[in-house]
């Protein structure tokens, strides 16, 4: 197997790995054992890739023995019954949901959505406007996605945090990241437990009558799209796609109303997160963001907002939208893999099963790749030579199939941003700046800053005339979402 530290006296490396960001940890690991380290958790072998390289020939090019997902038997089996693609192991079933997620949020299908972005975005820059602190602002930006994300799935957009759609799926996200933690489980700890009589098997009960609400209000959704497309009425979706075509796809209709819920699950949190990072990165280094802000004057003016066809015009900023997702990685060790048989990568043993760790966090480090790299560099991604730092969103077959929309809205969000506004610290009792530290994040598997006060200060008097105006327009064009 891959070298790693010694275990400890209960043969594993249980306490030596910390809770709190274990990716530094191992990063610390790789300097000393190599890019690929092996440990051991209780009898499961966890490997842990930190280079780009290893990652891309192991998840990658052998990607027919490294797609599926470790067993979660809590929140994967019982509260989902395996339908959750993210989750899924690499099989049949995993292969027909990515088909549908492709076709639904492909490179090609993502055009049909940078209307409503761009609509949606302008929208966002009033909210912006109207908001009064930092916990206001992260708000606004969280109904931005979530109106994203119902719009690509269901073709209906979200106007505020009351809508039923939001309510429920916060509830359904409240109780599935409980059940996704094996810590908390204990049928994940002692899976023998399984082979109780079910009656006695208590822990089934919750996760199983989650599942029958969660069902019930998928296949609600889902019903609606089909009611709207009888209508006349559906907007371009990834359900209606599925819906039009169901022969393409293999599943029913409780497997599609499932893989429906997965840009949900992955594109919320992630971009609320991402966007208080480049929040972040701008408090730390104003050159920057005045230097961006020179471009977007240079090119757009201060009489209309930034969208898309500018951005082949606006390199440095499209530069800070890389460097944001390089900077401070949300998924620093990516989502586990695991290896469905035994393989040997460079002489070293990885058995059937392991669980599969990208490290992201210090691939996103890498001194050869990323010179200075814990500072915030755009000019690193403008000569071209520098491909853009993609590995927060996975590897080989189970990248994330959203990315292309993803990096859209972060593009014109962060435009519009610079644009509009100039980002500024709070002050302390001295009129001195407070600064965010960079390395305290929140969470386990994805993680966020901890929360931070800024205010947002509108750059030029002009900017709110233009914004109100732009917001008023999108409002009467995103009718036909509703």
């Amino acid at each position: 197997m891959p070298p790693g530290p010694a275990p400890g006296l209960l043969g594993d490396n249980r306490w030596n790995v910390p809770f709190y960001q274990p990716w530094r940890r191992y990063t610390e690991w790789h300097k000393v054992f190599g890019d690929v380290i092996s440990f051991w958790l209780g009898s499961t072998p966890i490997i842990v890739l930190g280079s780009l390289k290893a990652a891309t020939d192991i998840l990658e090019k052998r990607g027919n023995i490294y797609s599926s997902r470790p067993r979660n038997i809590m929140g994967g089996e019982l509260l989902s019954g395996g339908m959750r693609g993210v989750g899924m192991p690499y099989g049949p079933r995993w292969r027909n949901w990515r088909a549908l997620m492709h076709a639904g949020l492909s490179i090609d299908a993502s055009q049909d959505y940078k209307a409503l972005q761009s609509l949606e975005g302008k929208i966002l820059l009033s909210d912006l406007l109207d908001a009064k602190d930092s916990e206001q602002y992260a708000l606004r930006v969280r109904r931005f996605a979530i109106s994203i994300v119902s719009s690509v799935a269901y073709g209906r957009r979200v106007r505020n945090m009351n809508d039923k759609i939001v309510k429920e799926n916060q509830e359904i996200d409240r109780y599935l990241s409980k059940a996704l933690d094996p810590s908390h489980s204990w049928v994940d700890t002692w899976p023998l437990l399984l082979h109780l009589p079910k009656c006695l098997q208590w822990f089934r009960r919750e996760p199983e009558k989650m599942r029958e609400r969660d069902t019930r209000v998928y296949l609600g959704l889902l019903n609606d799209v089909r009611e709207r497309i009888k209508d006349g009425m559906a907007m371009p979706s990834v359900a209606s796609r599925a819906l039009e075509r169901p022969a393409n796809w293999g599943l029913d209709d409780v497997e599609v109303a499932y893989a429906l819920s997965a840009p949900w699950q992955a594109g919320v949190s992630t971009t609320v997160s991402i966007y208080e990072i480049f929040i972040m990165a701008m408090l730390h280094y104003p050159d920057i963001m005045r230097k961006a802000q020179e471009e977007l004057d240079s090119v757009v003016g201060s009489h209309r907002l930034p969208d898309f066809e500018d951005i082949p015009l606006l390199p440095y900023t499209h530069a800070v939208m890389k460097e944001t997702l390089r900077w401070r990685p949300i998924l620093p060790l990516g989502v586990a893999h695991s290896n469905i048989c035994d393989d040997v990568y460079n002489g070293m043993f990885i058995p059937k099963g392991s669980r599969i760790h990208a490290n992201v966090y210090a691939m996103a480090q890498d001194p050869e790749m990323f010179p200075d790299a814990d500072s915030f560099r755009p000019e690193r991604f403008l000569d071209g030579k520098t491909p853009t730092f993609t590995a927060g969103f996975g590897f080989g077959r189970r990248m994330c199939p959203g990315i292309h929309i993803a990096m859209n809205s972060f593009l014109v969000i962060f435009a519009r941003t610079l644009w509009a506004f100039d980002v500024c610290p709070s002050l302390n009792e001295f009129e001195k700046p407070i600064l965010p530290d960079p390395d305290i994040m929140d969470g386990h598997v994805s993680i966020q800053p901890r929360k931070f006060a800024y205010h947002l200060v509108p750059r030029e008097p002009n900017v709110s005339t233009v914004v109100v105006a732009e917001a008023t327009r999108a409002e009467e064009e995103l009718v036909s979402w509703t």
